[in-house]
């Protein structure tokens, strides 16, 4: 028993100090990938929903912040196409991404589906006939993409 209550208490520590170690590369390797954004690169992330529109408006002005030669885009399929309508928040989010320069491309398949016309669209926002055959187009011409 007496054991027992050297050895756990050792091996508590062992592990303690051994993860926080652990911990303080990981967070230095994570600031090293997050400074690796290319400050003429090109991004593009395609968005459904809501808060995947709002992750990515947060996204798209963080990384354009000071770099005025990064080309970021949202395209926009799904729900959201027609809540950017007349959704206040959304629509200053749209406003925000005007001014830094964050193209938003909205799928004409989805407006079909949900009723929406371009007169509908804030004026800034483009249209593409297929957000999924635009994404393949932008990763065609160099622009790094993911999905949510």
């Amino acid at each position: 028993m007496k054991k027992m209550q050297i050895v756990l208490p050792l091996v508590f520590i062992v592990l303690f100090l051994g993860s926080q170690k652990a911990s303080a590369q990981t967070t230095e390797a994570i600031k090293q990938i997050e400074n690796s954004i290319k400050a003429d690169g090109k991004y593009a992330i395609l968005a459904g929903n809501y808060k995947h529109f709002e992750g990515s408006v947060r996204t798209g002005l963080r990384m354009r912040k000071g770099n005025p030669n990064l080309q970021f885009q949202i395209v926009l399929i799904g729900m959201v196409v027609k809540e950017i309508t007349t959704d206040v928040q959304l629509l200053a989010l749209v406003e925000d991404c005007k001014t830094a320069g964050v193209q938003i491309v909205i799928c004409q398949n989805a407006m079909k589906a949900l009723n929406v016309t371009k007169s509908d669209l804030h004026p800034y926002i483009e249209t593409t006939s297929s957000g999924f055959v635009y994404m393949f187009g932008l990763q065609e011409n160099g622009y790094k993409v993911i999905s949510l």
